[in-house]
């Protein structure tokens, strides 16, 4: 039996961080149904669960002997909070499903309702592709596939950003010796699904080392990016020597 989650439930009960409440999703045993329990006061919910955590599991009014999981408030101090919920609402829905699964429970998350949401594709539509610039010979390519056929166009490194991956950077090294920078956006684009474990302990830490093309096998949303980086290199072979600084 699969129990499918609707995401626009979690959705729901992602609240704000300025409300001082938060919300709690339980499972049943068997793993056949589920329901949300919001919204709960914060600070009532740190004293309940540390100082006097009910035995049966129960917390806040839910079933008996049910499996309750929290769903953490998100952080208000963005310019796009509702872009900031969806995405804290993915990650609790992927962490939800893996803790199911190791509990012998098989879930799914039904995004049939979210995934092509109109203000997500006002955020990707507002984004605009700039032309590759060599910074140094002032030399410019109209399309990414000029870049990638270019032979003269070689991968020097990939510039993460971890708290965004989506702000990374890949960079090129042009014949000249100048740099050639291009948004991984224009490469790659962002995942709602798998979270950042970035500088926890199932990182490797490739990323913090940008001339480390090295693919990485963590369940992480950069792998995707790092894998993206990988290939591009075995086209193009990154830059043996530094390039001169400009």
């Amino acid at each position: 039996m699969t129990l499918k989650i609707k995401f626009s439930d979690i959705l729901r009960a992602t609240l704000g961080l300025s409300t001082g409440n938060e919300s709690w999703v339980g499972v049943s045993p068997d793993g056949d149904s589920y329901h949300i329990v919001s919204p709960v006061d914060s600070q009532i919910a740190k004293g309940v669960m540390a100082c006097n955590r009910p035995t049966d599991g129960t917390p806040f009014g839910g079933y008996s002997r049910w499996i309750y999981f929290r769903i953490p408030p998100y952080s208000e101090s963005t310019d796009n909070t509702q872009n900031a919920r969806q995405n804290q609402a993915w990650l609790v829905a992927q962490e939800l499903v893996n803790r199911l699964q190791r509990l012998g429970i098989v879930a799914i998350i039904d995004s049939s309702e979210a995934r092509s949401t109109e203000s997500e594709n006002r955020v990707h539509n507002s984004y605009v592709k700039a032309k590759p610039v060599c910074q140094k010979c002032g030399d410019e390519w109209n399309r990414l596939a000029d870049c990638l056929r270019d032979p003269d166009l070689n991968l020097h490194a990939y510039r993460a950003c971890v708290d965004d991956f989506q702000k990374g950077v890949f960079v090129f090294v042009h014949k000249c010796g100048g740099f050639v920078n291009i948004p991984v956006r224009d490469f790659v684009r962002k995942s709602y699904v798998t979270r950042n474990v970035a500088g926890l302990q199932a990182c490797p830490g490739f990323c913090y080392y940008e001339r480390s093309l090295q693919e990485c096998s963590a369940f992480c949303e950069g792998s995707r990016y790092r894998r993206v980086a990988l290939r591009i290199s075995r086209r193009r072979p990154v830059q043996s020597k530094e390039p001169a600084v400009v």
